[in-house]
């Protein structure tokens, strides 16, 4: 019975040896590797597209041009989008923050708009249903961008959400 012990143990003491071993051996070539890297610059990392739209967006343009950006304009009244976040998690909800500026002659007002609900993504597109009123909303998802296209009567505003 105490030579069993003592085999285990021995096995034991080598298996642990073995895997210090393994790990000097591999951080010494990771070392080795960094200091060998050469006169040559190297290219700086590209990032991949996440498989999975959840996450963080501000939006980047409206109607093609940065923030902010007069959706209406008229010769007494502009009313503008300032800025725009939102958030996708995981277990299929959405929350969207954006600021406005109204203009009047003499009056300029800034408010904040708040909504959320759910989102389901299918293929490339994903459907947005408001938890207030169960209206849905549908943005194109593609390159870490989320792209609204709003009609509105005759006008169409597009809204680009980018991956923070």
């Amino acid at each position: 019975m105490k030579e069993i012990k003592r085999r285990r143990s021995l096995s034991h003491w080598t298996n642990g040896w073995l895997r210090s071993l393994a790990f000097v051996a591999a951080f010494s070539a990771l070392t080795a590797a960094a200091a060998c890297g050469g006169d040559s610059p190297s290219a700086p990392a590209t990032p991949t597209p996440s498989k999975t739209p959840d996450g963080s967006y501000n939006i980047s343009t409206v109607n093609g041009k940065v923030l902010p950006v007069a959706i209406f304009a008229d010769t007494n009244y502009t009313y503008e989008v300032m800025s725009g976040s939102l958030v996708l998690t995981t277990d299929g909800k959405y929350s969207i923050m954006t600021k406005f500026r109204q203009t009047i002659p003499g009056n300029v007002s800034i408010f904040p708009d708040s909504t959320g609900g759910t989102w389901v993504l299918s293929g490339t597109s994903i459907t947005f249903t408001n938890s207030d009123d169960e209206s849905t909303d549908t943005a194109t998802w593609a390159n870490n961008q989320l792209t609204f296209t709003e009609t509105d009567g005759k006008a169409t505003t597009t809204y680009v959400y980018s991956r923070k």
